[in-house]
């Protein structure tokens, strides 16, 4: 029977590192390094058991480069962040793997103030990754098999050892001159430093290992960059809704329609707004007194769309001069004069003269932009009523009070912007300026 041979043992294979050299005091260890470095070399390291002053320039240590990578890697991760969020949210025109704009209340896909804090906090994460990371890249990190844990005397370099080490990688370094200038150093002890090389073997289940990572890795882009390809007749995701389809109906649009009846609306008015509850009172203007909150004499009112027997709608008495009540203090509240009519002036600038024009005539710049657009078919206005008209010089100025307040046809309620004392300002100013096309007319009228 032939006997089969045995496998050979492979021999470790032995790497000459450089000299260590042992002192028992840190200033003779600060002077060797200085005497070494002064000889030339570079390739040194000192190891002590706790820190040494001066020992950095006795090495010739630089200063260290890491905040300059540190910055580096910050302004990149801030550049990164503020395009990575744009690219994902503001846009979604780049192929193959385009973005995702969101929807979100109708605010921009895109606005600086907005990406700023995810800005900040990657440029944070990769500073801190860069200070971490660089460090360990800048001290040759990690070492698992660093040659210097094998030998016994250097573990006194936690206690009470003080040790120089001398690459053989130097360029000026010589196995037997190195030696002899480490003992003429004042080294205790000169050891050599070997390093077997089947240390820094790595373990065999690692490379398939990252072939798998790097399989899975691939299917993710994969599967997105097949779905553009696709399609879907899906919505697009809205991951925000934040009330964006909300059943809701708007102000000045017609009442929504009933499910499943046709013809029917959510009102039987088909108007969205709707109109107060009878006897509301805005808040504030819970009063006793009729004619001066209301325009009309005290008990006279009457209910929203009440007709006489003719079918003719009443209306409550309105008063016909300006009345006046007092305040807590006994003070009247309003006072017919000059300084109450340059109140209404300057109101009725504001509130009325844009429809109703500055002399009354329903000629302000937005009557006359509304029947602009009417004559082009692009809306429907109806002129604003020209305070001039007989119809309007007659009435009451109680029911001229209440139209401000209430609103009348078109003409929407006011209460709610202008106060008690500005609306009977406004009415008094609105006399004044019929009574002036009164006095025109006179004069221009032919003599008898």
């Amino acid at each position: 029977m032939a006997h089969r041979p045995s496998p050979t043992r492979t021999e470790p294979q032995v790497k000459f590192v450089g000299y260590l050299a042992e002192f028992d005091d840190p200033h003779r260890l600060v002077a060797a390094c200085d005497q070494v470095r002064q000889a030339g070399y570079r390739q040194i390291d000192a190891h002590t058991p706790f820190p040494v002053h001066g020992i950095d320039p006795a090495l010739g240590i630089r200063r260290t480069r890491l905040p300059f990578i540190v910055l580096a890697v910050g302004l990149g991760a801030l550049a990164v962040g503020i395009l990575l969020q744009w690219y994902a949210n503001a846009t979604d025109d780049i192929r193959p793997f385009p973005g995702y704009k969101f929807l979100i209340s109708g605010k921009p896909t895109w606005s600086l103030p907005a990406n700023i804090p995810v800005a900040f906090e990657i440029t944070v994460l990769f500073s801190a990754f860069a200070t971490f990371f660089g460090m360990w890249g800048l001290n040759k990190l990690p070492q698992f098999s660093n040659p210097l844990f094998r030998i016994p005397r250097f573990k006194r370099a936690t206690s009470d050892r003080f040790f120089l080490m001398i690459s053989a990688d130097d360029p000026i370094f010589d196995a037997t001159q190195t030696r002899q200038q480490l003992e003429r150093f004042g080294a205790l002890n000169v050891e050599r430093v070997d390093h077997d090389q089947s240390d820094a073997e790595l373990p065999r289940f690692l490379k398939p290992l990252a072939w798998c990572l790097a399989s899975i890795a691939i299917l993710i882009p994969t599967a997105v960059y097949r779905s553009q390809a696709m399609t879907n007749e899906a919505p697009r995701l809205h991951f925000n809704p934040d009330m964006d389809w909300q059943d809701k109906s708007k102000p000045q649009t017609v009442s929504p329609a009933l499910a499943g009846a046709e013809g029917s609306t959510l009102f039987a008015d088909g108007r969205v707004m709707r109109p107060d509850v009878p006897g509301t009172v805005a808040l504030g203007e819970l009063r006793l007194s009729d004619p001066l909150f209301r325009g009309y004499e005290q008990g006279t009112a009457v209910e929203p769309g009440a007709t006489d027997e003719e079918g003719n709608p009443l209306e409550p008495e309105w008063v016909t001069a300006f009345p006046s009540d007092v305040d807590d203090a006994g003070d009247p509240v309003l006072e017919v004069n000059e300084a109450m009519m340059a109140r209404g002036q300057r109101q009725y600038g504001i509130y009325c003269a844009p429809c109703h024009g500055y002399a009354g005539y329903g000629d302000g710049l937005v009557s006359r932009r509304g029947l602009d657009l009417t004559v082009q078919g692009l809306a429907a206005w109806n002129q604003a009523k020209s305070l001039h008209d007989p119809m309007v010089v007659d009435q009451a100025v109680g029911k001229i009070f209440d139209t401000i307040s209430n609103g009348r046809n078109t003409m929407g309620p006011y209460r709610s912007q202008i106060t008690v004392e500005d609306r009977w300002a406004i009415v008094l100013y609105v006399k004044a300026l019929q009574a002036t096309q009164e006095r025109t007319a006179a004069a221009t009228a032919p003599a008898n």
